[in-house]
């Protein structure tokens, strides 16, 4: 293995890792920061048996994604997509908190899997091409998907 290749991979890698974790289990910075060095604990374990023909970011989000199944299983937590949108911060007496209670509201009509696509895109920054690698679909299924669930989400603030 070369360290300075996942040196690389994990300074490109560990803000979008730490925000996928973050935002899935609860805000709590403690638990989000043992699982992201959990993960890349794994995948440094794992390195030298990566698949060059597959995309690491597509990899390394698999990787997250089933350690978090792991940990949800293991805790037998539940949680949604809902409950993690609105944080106390957003609250405030600017306004803003109006605002992210309307949004919250929208994304609420959103399937789940409406949701996931617009938080992979727009919060997470992937590609359609990573985003068809990890979840097994087409990238124009998944762009026309998306671009309707984020209609959906502007109309409603119409």
């Amino acid at each position: 293995m070369k360290q300075k290749e996942f040196d690389k991979f994990y300074r490109r890698n560990i803000d979008r890792i730490y925000r996928y974790v973050f935002f899935r289990i609860g805000q709590n910075h403690e638990i989000a920061e043992d699982l992201v060095s959990e993960i890349f604990l794994k995948a440094l374990n794992k390195f030298d048996d990566y698949d060059e023909k597959k995309s690491k970011s597509a990899w390394i989000y698999t990787i997250a994604h089933n350690h978090l199944v792991n940990y949800y299983r293991d805790k037998k937590v539940e949680i949604d997509f809902d409950d993690l949108i609105m944080d106390s911060r957003l609250h405030g007496n600017d306004g803003r908190g109006e605002v992210f209670l309307e949004i919250e509201g929208i994304l609420a009509k959103l399937s789940k899997e409406d949701r996931r696509l617009v938080t992979m895109k727009y919060l997470e920054g992937y590609k359609y091409s990573e985003m068809a690698e990890i979840l097994g679909r087409q990238a124009n299924a998944l762009k026309v998907a998306t671009h309707r669930s984020l209609k959906t989400i502007k109309d409603g603030l119409r």
